[in-house]
C-alpha cells in the first residue's frame, strides 16, 4: 500500500505537523505501507489556462497529459500512485491556499472518471480512435482521502469553506473521503503539540483513512469530532438557498428538502439526490453529459454569426487601439 501526506502550507509548521501526525496513525493501520510526505510551498504549481489540450489529446486517441510543463506533474504523479492520502491546506482567507485550488483545477480535468471513460467507451466502439486498453487504469482506481484545513481564527467563520473547499480534491477521481478536521483555532493553540486531543485527533483519522481501504463504502464510517455536517455525503454546512423548501449541498450539487421544528432546521436529503452526487458515477456522468452537448448548441449559433462574432473579435484583440479611436 502506498500512503501519501500532502501539505500545502509553511515548511514544519501548523499543517505540516497536523499531516505528518496524520501519517503516523496512517502507519498503526499499515506498518509495511510505503510512506511518502510531499510539502508544496517550493513547488512552481501553475494554474490551468484552459487550453483544451489534455481533452483534445485524449478525444483524438492519446493521453491526456498536460502541456504546461512544471511541478504539478511530480505531485500529479504521487497522487494517482497513492491508495490513501492525508491533505492539509492552511485557510488564508475563509478557503484553501491558492496553489491548493490552482492543483486541483489541473488535476480535476483530467482524472474525471466519467469523462475519461466516456472517452474509453467510444474508443472500443470505434467511433473515436486509439486504444482503450492503453490507457492507465490506475488512474480510476480506488482511493480513500481525508482532509485537514488549518486556520489561525478562533471565529470558525473566518474559515467557513476551508474543508468544504478541500473537498474538490477528490471529486473527480471518486475518491472516498473518511474524515475531515477543521484546525481554525491555531492562533490560541500557539502549536498543536500544546493540544493532545488534537493530536489524537490527526492519529486516528490517519488509521481509519487506512483502514477504510479494504472495506466497502456502505460500511466506513465518517470520521469527524466536531460534528457529522447538515449534506449525508460530503458532511458540510454549506447549504444553497433559493427562497423556497428546496435547498442544494453546493458542494456535492445534490438537493434536500428543508423543514423547521422551533429552533432547529432540519435537512432530508433522498436516496436518489444522494446517490448522484457529484463524487459519484452519476453524479460526474450529469456532467459529462452536459459538456458534451455544448457543441451541438453552440455550433450552429457560432457558424450562422460568423461574420458578426469576426467583427466583434476585432474589437478584443485590437483593443488598445480600438478604444482610443
Amino acid at each position: 500500500m502506498y500512503i501519501l501526506g500532502i501539505s500545502f502550507g509553511k515548511k514544519n509548521a501548523n499543517t505540516d505537523i497536523l499531516v505528518k501526525e496524520a501519517l503516523y496513525g496512517a502507519r498503526q493501520a499499515d506498518p509495511e505501507a510505503d510512506i511518502k510526505f510531499i510539502n508544496t510551498v517550493g513547488l512552481k504549481i501553475g494554474r490551468c489556462i484552459g487550453c483544451g489540450a489534455c481533452s483534445t489529446r485524449l478525444e483524438k486517441g492519446g493521453d491526456n497529459d498536460c502541456v504546461v510543463k512544471d511541478d504539478f506533474q511530480m505531485l500529479e504523479n504521487e497522487v494517482r500512485k497513492a491508495d490513501c492520502l492525508i491533505v492539509g491546506a492552511p485557510v488564508y482567507v475563509l478557503q484553501p491556499v491558492g496553489q491548493f485550488k490552482d492543483f486541483v483545477d489541473r488535476f480535476s480535468c483530467r482524472h474525471d472518471v466519467s469523462a475519461v471513460n466516456w472517452v474509453l467507451d467510444r474508443r472500443r466502439t470505434g467511433e473515436m480512435p486509439g486504444d482503450p486498453d492503453a490507457f492507465p487504469q490506475e488512474r480510476l482506481k480506488r482511493r480513500t482521502v481525508s482532509y485537514i484545513s488549518v486556520g489561525g481564527a478562533t471565529t470558525q467563520n473566518w474559515v467557513s469553506m476551508g474543508t468544504a473547499g478541500m473537498h474538490l480534491f477528490g471529486i473527480s477521481v471518486m475518491m472516498k473521503v473518511v474524515g475531515n478536521y477543521d484546525a481554525h483555532n491555531m492562533g490560541t493553540t500557539g502549536n498543536p503539540y500544546l493540544d493532545e486531543e488534537l493530536i489524537n485527533n490527526m492519529h486516528e483519522m490517519g488509521k481509519r483513512t487506512v483502514e477504510a481501504y479494504s472495506m466497502d463504502d456502505k460500511d466506513i464510517k465518517w470520521y469527524d469530532v466536531q460534528g457529522q455536517g447538515t449534506c449525508p455525503v460530503c458532511h458540510q454546512n454549506l447549504l444553497t438557498v433559493n427562497g423556497t423548501t428546496t435547498v442544494e449541498c453546493p458542494i456535492c450539487g445534490i438537493q434536500g428538502k428543508i423543514s423547521i421544528e422551533g429552533d432547529k432546521l432540519n435537512v432530508t436529503f433522498s436516496e436518489e439526490q444522494q446517490a448522484r452526487a457529484r463524487g459519484t458515477f452519476a453524479g460526474l456522468r450529469e456532467h459529462t453529459t452536459e459538456i458534451q452537448g455544448f457543441g451541438e448548441i453552440c455550433g450552429p449559433k457560432i457558424m450562422a454569426n460568423k461574420e458578426f462574432l469576426e467583427r466583434q473579435m476585432e474589437r478584443i484583440k485590437n483593443f488598445d487601439k480600438c478604444i482610443n479611436e
